[in-house]
């Protein structure tokens, strides 16, 4: 039995180094068989590059959309900071001390309405001349 097995291990390895010494020495890429399937090896070849290369577009593609999403978050709570300084800023006691700092107080005589009653009645006389002259 162990005879059988020895045979059996020698022609593996004679074999393998058959297989190795047919590998190494090229002929397979001059048989017939082969030339056959160039075309397709070619378009197989160029498809796995194809995928390569696409997957290369999408990983670049996800890095900038990772670096736009950070941007985005960034001007998103500069946005809300922004937005409750404002917010602040309308407050009327806000405004009171700030103006107060330049020495000016609010005005405890509500306004008034001031009339120009020379350039009211100079449109006016123009008005009724246009309508005169037609």
């Amino acid at each position: 039995m162990s005879t059988k097995k020895s045979k059996k291990l020698n022609t593996d390895k004679k074999e393998k180094k058959g297989l190795i010494k047919f590998l190494m020495s090229g002929d397979y890429l001059a048989s017939e068989p082969l030339e056959k399937q160039l075309p397709f090896i070619a378009w197989i070849t160029f498809l796995m590059i194809l995928y390569i290369a696409k997957n290369y577009q999408i990983d670049k593609t996800l890095y900038e959309l990772g670096k736009v999403k950070t941007q985005n978050e960034a001007l998103k709570t500069k946005s809300i900071v922004l937005n409750a300084r404002k917010i602040s800023t309308m407050n009327l006691d806000y405004c009171y001390k700030e103006l107060s700092k330049d020495g000016l107080k609010p005005s405890e005589q509500p306004p008034i309405k001031i009339f120009d009653y020379s350039t009211e009645n100079n449109v006016d006389n123009k008005k009724i001349k246009k309508d005169a002259n037609r």
